[in-house]
């Protein structure tokens, strides 16, 4: 298996079950995975980010960052959840869903329970919260980025106006703002299909 500079394993995903297979076998001895993917333009397979968000939870493990690799394929990291990691409603809602359909494991009902036990990272966000203004003055100062952005749906607006909210510090808030536009610039609607580190 691939190692990147940072000695952390790489693997490339056409699909789901390319991740949940890898979980499977290193989610107890591997403490963080970068999964390649290749963006929709390339023609080829590619798991959803709700579809890796999912494996990831049936297995007690959690994204973290997105890496852009080339103008084909980019990395999303992941790694093992803690005792303290927290959730997003959203998250829970998933790990509800896997349950139901039996596809959660062991390792991952025991960080799901513990994630029911403590406030989300959504506590006191609004399910529909307005643009928040670092990202309206961004947008405003790019064109393209904002006539990009009012294409997108409006549940992933939502989904990324959440996602600049639950940072905690002015500069996280900043990198996502910056993020965003990209993406928007990019017209890459699915970056964070369903999110990118909105759904721990």
């Amino acid at each position: 298996m691939p190692k990147s500079s940072e000695n952390i394993s790489r693997i490339i995903a056409y699909s789901r079950n390319d991740f949940r297979n890898w979980l499977k076998i290193n989610h107890k001895k591997e403490n963080k995975v970068a999964v390649i993917v290749h963006k929709r333009h390339t023609g080829k397979n590619a798991p959803t980010h709700r579809e890796l968000i999912e494996e990831a939870i049936c297995y007690g493990w959690i994204d973290t960052t997105i890496k852009r690799i080339d103008h084909d394929t980019f990395l999303r990291h992941f790694s093992k959840r803690n005792a303290k990691s927290k959730w997003s409603d959203n998250t829970l809602k998933y790990a509800k869903e896997l349950i139901r359909e039996k596809k959660m494991t062991p390792e991952g009902l025991k960080f799901y329970k513990q994630g029911l036990a403590r406030p989300t990272h959504d506590h006191g966000i609004p399910k529909n919260p307005d643009m928040p203004q670092e990202l309206k003055k961004v947008l405003m100062e790019h064109k393209v980025a904002e006539k990009n952005f009012k294409k997108f749906a409006p549940s992933t607006k939502r989904m990324l106006y959440r996602w600049v909210l639950r940072a905690k510090l002015p500069e996280t808030r900043y990198k996502r703002v910056k993020q965003i536009v990209q993406s928007a610039v990019e017209k890459n609607k699915n970056f964070m299909r369903p999110n990118q580190k909105a759904n721990q």
